[in-house]
């Protein structure tokens, strides 16, 4: 693709990378941050369906994991992007005790997308991971009907 949008974000998780690695491959796990509807097979090759109970999603694949330090997944669906049209590369290196999660989105075909996903990794995605994470429980997720958004939109309406 050409002319396309990268994004780039991170955040400290007082947990492990193996435990944060949990939460980004492993279907129960996923599903306590991720979505309303999780069917995910964390490995090359391995499905990837994030959905709210409205219907929409993220929908993709697993491309390449290296345990405890990378997940990346293709992500797509929603705002004019295909199934699996762009891709999701998250990094994790221990950090005082914790983890450093670094997240990079690429391919992202135009600025309303780039706006969404940069407005939602960091602040609603990343906190719910970090609550999670860390040991917490919420009813919050990623990808939620009560406001018919996606983790790259905040209830405006809320605000």
């Amino acid at each position: 693709m050409s002319n396309t949008i990268e994004l780039s974000c991170e955040i400290f998780i007082d947990a492990s990378p193996e435990t944060v690695f949990s939460f980004l491959t492993e279907q129960d796990k996923a599903a306590q941050w991720f979505g309303e509807i999780v069917d995910i097979e964390g490995k090359p090759g391995g499905k990837f369906y994030i959905a709210a109970e409205a219907g929409f999603a993220a929908v993709g694949e697993y491309t390449e994991i290296i345990p405890h330090e990378k997940v990346v997944f293709t992500w797509g669906g929603m705002h004019d992007i295909p199934e699996g049209g762009t891709t999701v590369e998250i990094t994790l290196k221990a950090e005082n005790g914790g983890t450093r999660l670094t997240l990079r989105h690429y391919n992202i075909p135009t600025q309303e997308a780039a706006d969404s996903f940069g407005h939602g990794w960091p602040n609603h995605a990343f906190p719910v991971l970090k609550i999670v994470a860390e040991g917490g429980t919420t009813d919050d997720r990623c990808f939620r009907a009560r406001d018919n958004t996606d983790c790259g939109k905040e209830d405006e309406e809320a605000a």
